[in-house]
């Protein structure tokens, strides 16, 4: 059995269209019975595309198995949706595993990376708004639940997520 080649490194502006086919093939596996459906497909067409200014920021990863993209992720000290930046505070920001390369530690791997960076910039908390089906992702990585918000997609679109947060 050969060894997979494991990599993480930073996502570039030209990276869009490998990312936003990696999040629209993850982001469908959200339909697992906890969001309503024609919600959740409303949501999805406005979250399942890179974001260009976080492939753009310098602090978002893709992991890749033997030069293949299977996870991306990254953080921000802005808050996703604005501008709005607290002291200290950092965000996990646009977190997805492609299905193929679930369950092999990408994106742990990626969640470290954002720590660690974060850490060393000075924030002191992470922050993330998880998905219902991840909430059990980011517990096990430490993450604490704050309780349950709504993160507003588009104009009249929004969608339940869980709020939590890591002490750094």
């Amino acid at each position: 059995m050969t060894k997979e080649t494991i990599s993480i490194r930073i996502a570039r502006p030209e990276d869009e269209a490998v990312l936003s086919a990696l999040i629209a093939a993850s982001y469908a596996t959200l339909e697992d019975g906890r969001y309503d459906l024609s919600q959740l497909a409303k949501a999805q067409e406005l979250m399942s595309k890179a974001n260009p200014k976080l492939l753009a920021s310098g602090t978002y990863f893709i992991a890749e198995i033997d030069g293949v993209a299977g996870a991306c992720g990254g953080w921000t000290f802005e808050k996703p949706g604005s501008d709005e930046v607290e002291d200290g505070v950092a965000h996990i920001r646009h977190l997805a595993t492609h299905p193929d390369y679930l369950r092999r530690g990408l994106a742990r791997m990626l969640i470290e990376r954002c720590l660690t960076e974060a850490r060393a910039h000075g924030a002191r908390l992470m922050r993330t708004q998880s998905t219902l089906p991840a909430e059990r992702f980011y517990a096990s990585a430490g993450f604490s639940r704050v309780g349950p918000i709504e993160v507003a997609m588009g104009p009249g679109v929004l969608l339940p997520a869980i709020e939590m947060e890591l002490l750094l």
